[in-house]
Protein backbone atom coordinates (compact mmCIF):
# COMPACT_ATOMS: atom_id res chain seq x y z
CA UNK A 1 0.00 0.00 0.00
CA UNK A 2 1.68 3.40 -1.18
CA UNK A 3 0.67 6.17 1.55
CA UNK A 4 2.07 9.48 2.73
CA UNK A 5 2.71 10.67 6.32
CA UNK A 6 -0.47 13.07 6.74
CA UNK A 7 -2.87 11.68 9.52
CA UNK A 8 -6.29 11.87 7.46
CA UNK A 9 -3.80 9.47 4.85
CA UNK A 10 -4.04 6.64 7.57
CA UNK A 11 -7.42 6.19 7.87
CA UNK A 12 -7.49 5.80 4.53
CA UNK A 13 -4.21 2.86 4.39
CA UNK A 14 -6.25 1.20 7.56
CA UNK A 15 -9.83 1.02 4.56
CA UNK A 16 -7.47 -0.22 1.47
CA UNK A 17 -5.93 -2.48 3.98
CA UNK A 18 -9.22 -4.16 5.53
CA UNK A 19 -10.62 -4.49 1.73
CA UNK A 20 -7.33 -6.41 1.15
CA UNK A 21 -8.28 -8.39 3.71
CA UNK A 22 -11.91 -9.07 2.90
CA UNK A 23 -10.76 -9.76 -1.23
CA UNK A 24 -8.20 -12.12 0.39
CA UNK A 25 -5.50 -10.14 -1.06
CA UNK A 26 -1.77 -10.10 0.34
CA UNK A 27 -0.69 -7.04 1.33
CA UNK A 28 2.97 -7.22 1.18
CA UNK A 29 3.55 -3.93 3.31
CA UNK A 30 3.61 -0.28 3.17
CA UNK A 31 5.44 2.43 1.25
CA UNK A 32 5.92 5.93 2.57
CA UNK A 33 5.85 8.83 -0.80
CA UNK A 34 6.47 12.08 0.08
CA UNK A 35 8.15 11.42 3.13
CA UNK A 36 10.73 14.18 3.41
CA UNK A 37 12.44 17.00 1.48
CA UNK A 38 16.40 17.18 1.86
CA UNK A 39 17.34 20.56 1.77
CA UNK A 40 19.61 20.85 -1.45
CA UNK A 41 22.33 23.44 0.31
CA UNK A 42 22.88 21.61 3.38
CA UNK A 43 21.63 17.41 2.79
CA UNK A 44 19.08 17.69 6.14
CA UNK A 45 15.81 16.04 5.64
CA UNK A 46 12.47 17.83 6.59
CA UNK A 47 9.42 15.72 7.05
CA UNK A 48 7.02 18.41 5.63
CA UNK A 49 3.97 16.26 6.28
CA UNK A 50 5.06 14.83 9.44
CA UNK A 51 5.88 11.43 9.87
CA UNK A 52 3.16 8.60 10.83
CA UNK A 53 3.56 5.56 8.32
CA UNK A 54 5.70 3.74 11.08
CA UNK A 55 2.57 3.62 13.70
CA UNK A 56 -0.05 2.98 11.17
CA UNK A 57 2.35 -0.35 9.88
CA UNK A 58 2.81 -1.39 13.58
CA UNK A 59 -1.00 -1.00 14.41
CA UNK A 60 -1.62 -3.03 11.26
CA UNK A 61 1.03 -5.97 11.74
CA UNK A 62 2.64 -5.33 8.41
CA UNK A 63 5.93 -3.82 7.35
CA UNK A 64 7.21 -0.15 6.50
CA UNK A 65 9.50 -1.38 3.41
CA UNK A 66 10.29 1.82 2.39
CA UNK A 67 10.35 5.79 2.20
CA UNK A 68 10.19 8.07 -0.99
CA UNK A 69 11.11 11.54 -0.69
CA UNK A 70 9.87 14.81 -2.53
CA UNK A 71 12.83 14.49 -5.84
CA UNK A 72 12.30 17.42 -8.17
CA UNK A 73 14.52 15.10 -10.39
CA UNK A 74 11.77 12.13 -9.76
CA UNK A 75 8.75 14.72 -11.36
CA UNK A 76 10.94 16.11 -14.19
CA UNK A 77 12.11 12.04 -15.08
CA UNK A 78 8.65 11.33 -14.63
CA UNK A 79 7.21 14.41 -16.51
CA UNK A 80 9.32 13.67 -19.49
CA UNK A 81 7.88 10.19 -19.99
CA UNK A 82 11.92 8.74 -19.16
CA UNK A 83 10.80 7.36 -15.09
CA UNK A 84 12.78 4.17 -16.59
CA UNK A 85 16.06 5.98 -16.83
CA UNK A 86 15.91 7.54 -13.23
CA UNK A 87 19.10 6.45 -11.39
CA UNK A 88 18.02 6.15 -7.44
CA UNK A 89 18.35 3.47 -4.21
CA UNK A 90 14.93 5.00 -2.03
CA UNK A 91 13.14 1.87 -2.89
CA UNK A 92 16.31 -0.78 -2.89
CA UNK A 93 16.05 -2.56 0.89
CA UNK A 94 11.57 -2.71 -0.06
CA UNK A 95 12.29 -4.36 -3.40
CA UNK A 96 14.67 -6.97 -1.52
CA UNK A 97 12.25 -7.54 0.82
CA UNK A 98 9.71 -8.09 -1.63
CA UNK A 99 11.23 -10.62 -3.94
CA UNK A 100 12.20 -12.27 -0.36
CA UNK A 101 8.90 -12.33 0.69
CA UNK A 102 7.33 -13.30 -2.71
CA UNK A 103 10.23 -16.33 -3.15
CA UNK A 104 9.24 -17.89 0.67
Amino acid sequence: IVTSPQDLVSMIVKKAYNMAQMMNISVLGIIENMSYVVCPECGEEFKIFGSGSETIAEELSIDLLGKMPIDINLARTVDNGNFEMYDNTYLEDAAKRIIEKTNA
